[in-house]
Order: C-alpha cells, then sequence, then structure tokens
C-alpha cells in the first residue's frame, strides 16, 4: 500500500519512464504491447500510481534502448519504491540529480534555504566554478558539474516557470567566494533576477539574530500531487515525502520567511554588498 503519499522514488521513475518512452517514439498502447501488459496499468505506472516490479521496468528500459550506466542508474531507482524517503551517501549522490531537474521542471512553487552558497538555479558560471573547485574533482568533472547545474535553471526560464523563491541567510555574501569580482558579478545577477516577477529574494541579516537553522533544504509544491522536500547535505541527501515531513519544513519555511528583509529591503543589502566588493 501507498497510502496518503506518493514516494519520492516512483515519482521520479514514473517522470523518466514517460520521457523516454516519447524520446522512443511510442504510445502507452505501443510500449504496453511491447511488454506484454495493459496500456492501464503502464499508464497507472507513468503516472506513479502503482509499484512496479522491477522486471517490468527492465523490460521497459529495453524496449525503449536504454543501456550501461542509465539502466544500472534507473534499475536502482526502482528498488524499494515505497520507501519511507529517498537518501543518499557519498559517491551515490549523483544519482538523485536527474530527479531533482524533473522534480523541479514538473513544479509550480520552489522554495530553497541556504546558509553557505548561492543556490544552483541563481548561481552564475563564474560562482558556479568557485563552489565546484571546493570538492575533489578534476578540471573535466567540474565543467561537466557546472554545465549541468547550467542546464538546471533553464527552469526558471520557461513560459510557464515556478514561482521560485530563494531564502538566503548573509553569511553566504560575506565569504568572498571566488574573489571579489566573483562575488560583485554575482550579486547583481541576484538583483537582476530578483526584478523578475516569478522570482523571490529574501536575505536573514546578521542584524536579526539568531535562528533555528534546519539546513539546507528546496521544498518543493506542485499543482496536483503532494509536496517534496529536497534536503541537501555534504553527507547525506536525498528527498522526504511523508506528510509529517512536510508539514514540518512547510512551517520552517514560514519561520525563515519571518526572520528575512522584504524584497526591496533584501535588494538594498544585496546592492551594498555588491558595492562593498566592487570598491575592495
Amino acid at each position: 500500500m501507498i497510502s496518503n503519499r506518493l514516494p519520492a522514488r516512483m515519482r521520479a521513475l514514473a517522470m523518466e519512464l514517460k520521457v523516454l518512452r516519447a524520446q522512443a517514439g511510442m504510445n502507452t498502447q505501443k510500449a504496453a504491447a511491447r511488454i506484454g501488459t495493459s496500456t492501464a496499468t503502464l499508464n497507472r505506472t507513468e503516472k506513479a500510481k502503482r509499484i512496479s516490479h522491477i522486471t517490468d521496468i527492465a523490460a521497459l528500459l529495453a524496449v525503449y534502448g536504454v543501456t550501461g550506466p542509465e539502466r544500472v542508474r534507473l534499475l536502482d531507482m526502482a528498488e524499494n519504491l515505497n520507501a519511507r524517503e529517498w537518501l543518499e551517501t557519498g559517491d551515490r549522490l549523483p544519482l538523485l540529480l536527474p530527479a531533482l531537474a524533473g522534480f523541479e521542471s514538473a513544479a509550480n512553487v520552489i522554495v530553497h534555504f541556504a546558509h553557505s552558497f548561492v543556490p544552483g538555479l541563481l548561481q552564475t558560471p563564474a560562482y558556479a566554478r568557485a563552489v565546484m573547485a571546493l570538492a575533489d574533482t578534476d578540471d573535466q568533472g567540474r565543467e561537466e558539474r557546472v554545465a549541468a547545474r547550467l542546464e538546471r535553471q533553464k527552469v526558471l526560464n520557461k513560459v510557464m516557470s515556478p514561482r521560485y523563491v530563494a531564502i538566503l541567510d548573509e553569511a553566504i555574501f560575506r565569504r568572498p567566494l571566488g574573489g571579489a569580482e566573483v562575488m560583485a558579478q554575482q550579486i547583481h545577477w541576484l538583483i537582476g533576477r530578483a526584478q523578475q516577477p516569478h522570482i523571490t529574494i529574501l536575505v536573514i541579516p546578521f542584524k536579526h539574530g539568531g535562528y533555528l537553522n534546519p539546513g539546507t533544504f528546496s521544498l518543493l509544491e506542485f499543482r496536483s500531487d503532494p509536496a517534496i522536500v529536497y534536503v541537501e547535505n555534504e553527507g547525506a541527501s536525498g528527498f522526504l515525502d511523508a506528510p509529517d515531513q512536510i508539514s514540518k519544513f512547510q512551517g520552517r519555511t514560514a519561520t525563515l520567511v519571518k526572520h528575512a528583509l522584504g524584497s526591496a529591503d533584501t535588494v538594498n543589502l544585496l546592492t551594498r554588498l555588491a558595492g562593498d566588493y566592487e570598491r575592495s
């Protein structure tokens, strides 16, 4: 039983299977016939309404021509579809990125709280490279990650873009990551993005004192499906989908907004900070 929740793994797998079928040029009737199941069953799989057996997923991937590491990744996702949460650690963290991008693209509201770095959806290329330079990766791996991050940012430029709210600690802007020039460019980019009607940027200033820091997270809300929370940590990151977990982070979000400056005051603070870097 799935009860009153839609597990994150199941939803992520459903999204990817639907895309793969379209890329293979098949409708659900043809794809279902190829693996010996009904169209209704495949439709339920693509809508995350059933827990598909891994042999069915393997058959679909074969029909869609998915091989190699991508096949391994999707079959791994198909394990434990009804798990209470979906967390990955260490070298397995990249497995989450396609799912995160899919959820971001499907969401109608994204709220991101960050206390150490500008969120990936708002990073300039130079700032993203400075962040990636902190990781133990070679130049090629670093550029691949930067390119993937910039590709994800396209979600905020779609005709039907989600409403995006970034709640950021002032500490992010006090550390000159990449140097003064990179920081000035990054802050000016944020000021420009904040002028767009679907993007809101709020800064929690030092002058407001302390607050309960829940760690970096994204709250993703959807028009028809339940919300999902993505939690991000160096040691373990992943998706939470249980109703009590979602409610907890919705409450955290409301509290963080109360600690933050309003939009106009945030832009004023960012303008002053950019000026400080430009004069340094």
